[in-house]
């Protein structure tokens, strides 16, 4: 991998890609991991979104960095970190979304905005929490229609929202730092315009756990060439990836993928702590 800056156009990393011949795959939630007989490790060019003449956002790409001081982050860090199950939310994680929801009506113009209960802290496996998630390793997408309808549904049950009628809902995806920069695993994104619905394959997660007994559908990718990757690097705790997970006026034809990346540049990494929030907007 080539050593990036903040000042250098790119790196380059071996993303593992799914095969080629694959179809559809199975992978048991609380462990997302797969053997390397699956993959297609492939040379990728990752652009600098810091440097970009025009940065990549919502309305191209589906991702934007945004400057969003969180005074959550900044004063119960160590509450976010803590493990909970997935629908007991912690104050804090509340507190988290308040501060966040006007956020994304702001940047979407949506109508009504609301918190997915599917909230996750993920931890560098230099960490060695065997209790936590780690960094997503391949590219994917976290929903496609159907899982978008289902967790929607779930959603508005649990907000105990009743909406007004509506002609389009978007989930957005937001990443946020924990830990300070420069963190050793970043997070890269492709441009949802340059992938193509044949170069999705459906993973079918499962997920057992003391609440519930579920499977979502979620998707990874093929290798293509068409594929446009960035990364921001050096992510501070007072910045927001915000992406696109899934959009009904585009349904399945907008994919933005993402995947931790290995940033080899920094002689001493800060071990990656990221909080990951998922919101559905809500349209006239």
């Amino acid at each position: 991998m080539e050593a990036p800056t903040q000042a250098q156009s790119h790196l380059t990393a071996k993303l593992p890609y799914l095969r080629s011949d694959l179809d559809l795959l199975h992978v048991e939630f609380t462990a997302r991991i797969l053997g390397d007989e699956v993959f297609e490790r492939l040379e990728t060019s990752i652009r600098n979104g810091r440097i970009a003449d025009v940065p990549p956002s919502l309305e191209r790409e589906g991702f934007q960095l945004v400057v969003h001081p969180s005074a959550t982050v900044r004063d119960r860090t160590e509450e976010l970190k803590a493990p909970g199950g997935l629908l007991t939310q912690s104050d804090a994680l509340r507190a988290y979304w308040a501060e966040t929801i006007p956020l994304i009506a702001r940047l979407s113009g949506a109508r009504d905005v609301l918190p997915l209960h599917a909230s996750t802290v993920r931890f560098s496996p230099a960490l060695k929490n065997d209790k936590a998630m780690t960094p997503a390793g391949w590219p994917h997408v976290d929903y496609d229609t159907p899982e978008s309808e289902v967790q929607l549904k779930e959603t508005l049950e649990l907000n105990q929202f009743d909406p007004a009628p509506y002609s389009r809902y978007v989930m957005y995806q937001c990443w946020h730092v924990l830990s300070e920069p420069p963190q050793d695993i970043p997070l890269a994104m492709c441009d949802g315009r340059t992938v193509s619905v044949d170069d999705i394959v459906p993973i079918e997660y499962h997920m057992k756990t003391p609440e519930r007994d579920v499977t979502y559908q979620s998707s990874g990718a093929r290798f293509s060439d068409r594929h446009r990757w960035w990364y921001f690097p050096d992510m501070t705790r007072e910045e927001l990836l915000v992406f696109i997970g899934f959009d009904s006026a585009l349904g399945d034809s907008f994919k933005t993928l993402h995947v931790g990346i290995r940033d080899e540049s920094h002689e001493r990494p800060v071990p990656r702590i990221s909080l990951e929030t998922r919101y559905f907007a809500l349209f006239d």
